[in-house]
C-alpha cells in the first residue's frame, strides 16, 4: 500500500465505524436539553459569586450619594449646583467602572454557553439533524451551528424550544429511517447487513 493510499483508507475506517445513533436516541438527546442552561444573565451571577449584590446596590446606592453631596454641598459651600455636577460625574466614572466588570463576566458567560452548545453539538451533532422541522428563518442557524459556529445562542434556544413543543416525533422517526436505512430494522439494507454478518461469523 502506498502513503498516498493511506489517508483516504483511514478516512473510510472512519467513516465505517462511526455510529449512527437511533431516532430514539436522537429524540431523547433534544429533550434532555434544559433551555435554562442557556441563560446568559444567570450564569453571569453565578460566575460573579458574591460581587453579584455590588451591582445590584449600585443604582440605590448611587442616587443616595448623589442626594447627600449635593445636600452637603449646598449646606457647606452655598454652591448645590456645582455639588450636584461634580457628583453626578464621579458617580458616571464609577459606574463605567462597573460597566466594564459587567461586561467582562457576561462575556466569559456567552463564552461558557458556546461550550455548553459545542459539548451538545460535538460528534454527530443534534439541531441540524432536524433541520427539516424547523422554519425557513432556522436555517442560518443550523447551517452555522454545523460549521462549527455557536455565536447564535437566543436562536438556538429558541429553536431547541420550539422542537420540544413541536415535533412530530412520528415522522421525525419516519424520515430519519429514511436517511438512514441501514439502521431500519424494516429496511431490506438492514436485514442484507445483518445477514452478512452473520455469514462472517
Amino acid at each position: 500500500m502506498s502513503a498516498l493510499e493511506t489517508p483516504h483508507l483511514s478516512e473510510q475506517n472512519e467513516a465505517q465505524t462511526e455510529r449512527i445513533p437511533s431516532p430514539q436516541e436522537m429524540l431523547t438527546r433534544l429533550h434532555q436539553i434544559d433551555p435554562k442552561d442557556f441563560d446568559i444573565k444567570t450564569i453571569a451571577d453565578q460566575l460573579k459569586g458574591n460581587k453579584v449584590w455590588v451591582s445590584i446596590l449600585t443604582l440605590p446606592v448611587s442616587a443616595t450619594l448623589l442626594a447627600v453631596f449635593t445636600l452637603l454641598g449646598a449646606f457647606l459651600f452655598d454652591s448645590p449646583i456645582i455639588s450636584f455636577l461634580i457628583t453626578a460625574a464621579l458617580l458616571f466614572w464609577v459606574g463605567k467602572l462597573f460597566d466594564n466588570q459587567q461586561q467582562i463576566y457576561t462575556i466569559a458567560a456567552r463564552q461558557e454557553v458556546m461550550q455548553r452548545i459545542a459539548n451538545i453539538e460535538e460528534g454527530f451533532g443534534l439541531l441540524p439533524h432536524f433541520k427539516a422541522f424547523l422554519p425557513e428563518k432556522y436555517r442560518h442557524l443550523w447551517q452555522s451551528v454545523r460549521k462549527g459556529n455557536y455565536i447564535y445562542i437566543e436562536q438556538y434556544v429558541q429553536a431547541i424550544l420550539l422542537l420540544q413543543k413541536k415535533l412530530d416525533s412520528e415522522k421525525f422517526t419516519a424520515i430519519w429511517y429514511l436517511t438512514y436505512p441501514e439502521i431500519d430494522p424494516d429496511s431490506p439494507e438492514y436485514i442484507e447487513k445483518g445477514e452478512d454478518k452473520t455469514l462472517e461469523v
